[in-house]
């Protein structure tokens, strides 16, 4: 293996330990020496708490090159692990759970490069229970409490054509988006491309909530319980794995 690779990997890894902010910054700069394959086997070096640490802590307001090349599958275990590092100030609100998950899926898919890496991202995202949880939450309040000018079923499509104003956003916005006018900071917005791009993805997230008679903060609070608790048990099982590595690394 490139021993460069190797050791900005490494450094990374290291500040991102101590200061993550730093490390994303470090990350975008030495995008500035290096071409797209070997910032792909930079990221290739880093394991999946790096990755989540860095992402979590980059500047949202900023295209990342760092998520633009992670993999689908980078993208969804990034996801599956960020409650993990949330603040008591938001694991304990609703509103700020809700826009959390929000601000880090639209900054996760947006800065994709291209509609088919869009979609593969949210399918993948999905496909993990924990991942369809998170992808779920921006939308609760909108889905099962909607508004007079809304379908009159709680499970609905809840769009309009107000101009909610101009804000920062990544990728040109979908047909279905620019023709009801809706902006990037709307979750709607989300929501809409998820049902342009993966509309399985969105019928998943409907189905998911059909069922579900709680306050939408109830709900919330019930799935980041799932997801946080996923990611733990998947923590457990890695080092349990990694414990039996350790036992049997002297027959390499």
């Amino acid at each position: 293996m490139n021993s460069l690779i190797e050791l900005t990997a490494a450094e990374i890894k290291q500040l991102a330990d101590v200061e993550p902010k730093q490390a994303s910054k470090k990350f975008e700069l030495i995008a500035n020496t290096m071409n797209d394959e070997q910032l792909v086997e930079v990221i290739e070096n880093m394991d999946i708490v790096t990755l989540t640490q860095i992402n979590s802590n980059h500047d949202i307001s900023c295209p990342s090159i760092m998520s633009e090349l992670m993999t689908p599958e980078q993208i969804r275990d990034t996801v599956c692990q960020q409650p993990l590092y949330w603040e008591e100030k938001v694991k304990n609100n609703a509103d700020e759970l809700m826009q959390q998950t929000f601000d880090f899926l639209t900054y996760l898919i947006r800065v994709q490069p291209s509609e088919e890496k869009q979609t593969e991202v949210l399918e993948c995202i999905a496909e993990e229970p924990a991942g369809l949880f998170y992808l779920s939450i921006p939308f609760i309040e909108l889905l099962m409490t909607p508004s007079d000018d809304d379908l009159d079923n709680n499970i609905a499509d809840v769009f309009d054509d107000e101009d909610d104003g101009t804000t920062v956003g990544y990728t040109d916005r979908t047909e279905a988006e620019e023709s009801r006018s809706l902006e990037i900071d709307d979750p709607r917005s989300l929501l809409a491309l998820i049902k342009e791009l993966a509309p399985e993805v969105e019928k998943q997230i409907k189905s998911l909530l059909k069922n579900e008679s709680s306050s939408w903060q109830t709900i919330i609070n019930k799935f980041v319980g799932e997801i946080v608790t996923q990611a733990k048990e998947k923590n457990e099982s890695k080092d349990e794995y990694s414990e039996v590595d350790d036992m049997f690394s002297f027959l390499d």
